[in-house]
């Protein structure tokens, strides 16, 4: 009996049932608490306010650079930047509800966020372990920002209405085409085939991104 078939017995029993049931439980509290976090951090601008301070003397940082040597922030620092993960959760929550989608960079991804004339990136990479990270980056270059004044507010933006009503018709479009006999298979692959032909074209043009 190998390691899984083991864990899969011991769950049928009583104990390992009770087991699974407190862990399950201890589980949805963990996340109800995180849930909660996330939801003030992004109903004020108390951490931003921090992280313009904490930054005053650095451009950038990670939630791992004090890892092995705690002592050399104060406690409530230490504290907030363990918190940096919560903060681009909530960002990133924001952002897929909205259709605004991560930069990526090299092992991850980051969103440019600002809060009147404070912008900065706040990101994620995913190597041997996850490192969320914040750099400070200027408003003044031509770049597109999500203004946090937006997700305090839960502002939806402009375009999703149409984009939700656009991909409701194409949803009802590979509907239509599949009752009527067309294979998935081809439905799938003319689908693959078209993405690929506009990020073909996409990659082909300049690089320019226009301010919102």
């Amino acid at each position: 009996m190998n390691a899984a078939e083991k864990i899969l017995k011991d769950m049928e029993t009583p104990e390992g049932k009770a087991r699974m049931n407190k862990w399950v439980e201890e589980y949805i509290a963990k996340e109800k608490v995180k849930s909660e976090k996330i939801k003030s951090m992004m109903s004020n601008t108390a951490y931003i306010e921090w992280l313009n301070q904490f930054t005053q003397d650095k451009d950038e940082f990670s939630d791992d650079d004090w890892l092995y040597f705690p002592e050399k922030i104060s406690e409530s620092d230490r504290e907030n930047v363990e918190k940096l993960c919560l903060f681009y959760e909530g960002i990133d929550k924001y952002s897929q509800q909205n259709y605004i989608y991560p930069i990526p960079c090299e092992f991850g991804n980051f969103y440019r966020v600002k809060l009147n004339d404070f912008g900065f990136e706040i990101g994620i990479l995913v190597e041997q372990g996850t490192v969320f990270f914040f750099n400070k980056a200027s408003l003044e270059d031509d770049k597109k920002f999500i203004d946090f004044n937006d997700i305090i507010i839960g502002k939806k933006q402009d375009n999703v209405d149409q984009i939700n009503a656009t991909l409701d018709s194409l949803s009802n479009m590979v509907i239509t085409a599949y009752e009527s006999g067309v294979p998935i298979e081809a439905i799938v692959s003319t689908l693959d085939n078209t993405i690929k032909e506009i990020t073909s074209k996409k990659e082909d043009k300049p690089k320019t991104l226009v301010r919102k």
